[in-house]
């Protein structure tokens, strides 16, 4: 049952939708049949969708075609696209862009790996959750390199976005993409992609004969030096998703706050389970720092402990192309589920995760809640 219009493009709109069979909600991509180019297009993009499983690419659920309209059943995004919270919030914070971008490179990595070019990278084709996850998405104009070689006679994306050797005609290749991310981080950043007041002729003209795309002032070092490495005229030189994924900019916005403090004095952390106490020594002998801890467990006494130190998992395939809870790595083999607080993980790392909470108060435990809080405790730096 379509809903509400969610999002238009040059050949159709974007619905939420409902499920009536299972009540789930779901995003219809509607294109109206108007000739068999168009219809060729679209089964394009499914053939590719269908291929992609990964927690930064939006997933594929299904093909309904009609007599008038061709509909891609794809994965909910609740918090639409960044461009649609760029109109809502305005430029973003350089420490948030640097948080979006990180999610980005590892969809582009999964991409390129899968030797998929994105084609159309931007802030309009990059979806969000409310818990923060990013999704690409709009693979209309995407190539699969494994089945059809790069066609250089023509031109795909969008002009404020493309690198010069795609307005050049030299065909698009994964690094094309690698450009395109530079192009919507200067747009996160300031609003607007570069060149994004001149008109589309005049500015692939600049991309093509500029060094590179001017780099906004109010930014740090580091992010320019990042975008430098996306600005690169020879693709050759030009990094990769991967290695961009160990540049400073990346390694420095994703350290914790709580890591790049130290403690001073007593701390005391609460927890709805836990209250723990540390303490800062020095020994006089050797002026050694050191930190004690103390872990005062708090139980009421409708509070039950049976299963607090060991999980009841179940191996299950429920984890595929999402986070492990344990190590944030992506699962792609079998894992476990915890049927007591719902933790998800690889089979490998059960034995470090953190203990199964308690039930309190005859309410469900929640793993997610815990690993927060023991996380916090954990990246503090001694």
């Amino acid at each position: 049952q379509l809903g509400n219009c969610i999002g238009k493009g040059q050949f159709g709109s974007v619905y939420r939708t409902l499920d009536l069979s299972t009540g789930e909600v779901v995003a219809v991509k509607r294109v109206k049949l108007e000739n068999d180019d168009l219809y060729q297009e679209i089964i394009k993009e499914v053939n590719i969708l269908k291929t992609l499983t990964h927690t930064n690419v939006v997933k594929y659920i299904g093909f309904i075609p009609t007599k008038q309209y061709l509909n891609i059943v794809l994965e909910y995004a609740e918090n639409g696209s960044l461009m649609s919270t760029l109109k809502a919030f305005g430029a973003f914070p350089e420490k948030l862009v640097a948080s979006f971008c990180i999610k980005i490179l590892r969809g582009l990595e999964y991409l390129h790996d899968n030797e998929v070019v994105h084609c159309d990278l931007k802030a309009a084709n990059i979806l969000t959750t409310k818990t923060g996850d990013v999704k690409l998405t709009d693979f209309g104009v995407s190539l699969n390199l494994k089945i059809k070689a790069v066609d250089a006679d023509s031109i795909s994306g969008t002009p404020n976005w493309m690198a010069p050797e795609v307005i050049e005609l030299k065909g698009a290749t994964t690094k094309s993409d690698i450009w395109s991310l530079g192009c919507t981080l200067v747009e996160l950043v300031t609003g607007k992609p570069p060149y994004g007041d001149l008109l589309a002729m005049s500015a692939m003209f600049r991309i093509v004969e500029d060094e590179y795309p001017p780099l906004p002032e109010s930014i740090s070092q580091d992010m320019k030096d990042f975008l430098l490495c996306c600005f690169q005229k020879d693709p050759n030189q030009r990094s990769s998703s991967k290695e961009l994924q160990q540049h400073e900019w990346i390694k420095k916005n994703q350290k914790k706050a709580p890591g790049n403090k130290k403690p001073k004095g007593k701390i005391i952390l609460q927890h709805s389970y836990w209250t723990i106490n540390i303490k800062k020594k020095t020994t006089s002998a050797a002026n050694t720092k050191y930190y004690s801890l103390n872990a005062n467990t708090l139980p009421s006494s409708s509070t039950s402990f049976d299963d607090a130190n060991s999980h009841q998992f179940i191996q299950t395939s429920f984890g595929k192309a999402v986070e492990c809870k344990v190590c944030s790595e992506v699962m792609e083999k079998e894992s476990v589920f915890c049927e007591v607080c719902s933790l998800v993980c690889h089979k490998d790392c059960k034995r470090t995760a953190f203990s199964c909470p308690p039930r309190v108060n005859d309410q469900q435990p929640s793993y997610d809640v815990s690993i927060k809080f023991y996380r916090m405790f954990r990246d503090i730096n001694f």
